[in-house]
């Protein structure tokens, strides 16, 4: 499997499963602090969080195209591949985090927060470690 390839695949596949798995967690965490409130079904916004979510994970994902710079000459080694692979999802994710708590940090928000990011970023590390693993042995 070529370099191309094997990033292309990653991107998705960690998107797919950390939606997955943001979703699933998600749930029971809205479920586990659900308040019970007397509101109009017609004012229902349950399913925000979800979309938030989703959208959040797969700007990550488009985030993570950066990686594909680690296929240029100039970007190879260790350092520089890192960074490709992480400099822009982990900054983006750090500055929004600041950007919706206002610099307070709240423990809901920060619960919601690393249930978008930790299963992205988890699956997103294990890819690169795959990544260094399969084409720096095959290059010495």
């Amino acid at each position: 499997m070529s370099k191309r390839k094997f990033i292309f695949l990653s991107i998705l596949k960690t998107w797919r499963i950390s939606t997955l798995v943001s979703c699933v967690f998600l749930f029971l965490f809205l479920n586990v602090t659900r308040v019970v409130r007397d509101s109009p079904r017609n004012c229902d916004m349950g399913g925000l969080d979800y979309v938030f979510a989703i959208f959040w994970i797969v700007f990550l994902s488009i985030l993570s195209l950066s990686s594909f710079f680690s296929l240029v000459k100039l970007f190879q080694g260790k350092i520089k591949t890192a960074l490709c692979w992480f400099l822009l999802p982990v900054t983006v994710s750090i500055y929004s985090f600041f950007l919706i708590t206002d610099g307070k940090l709240s423990g809901e928000e920060t619960i919601v927060f690393l249930i978008m990011n930790l299963p992205w970023m988890a699956l997103w590390i294990f890819y690169y470690y795959r990544f260094n693993i399969r084409f720096t042995i095959t290059n010495h």
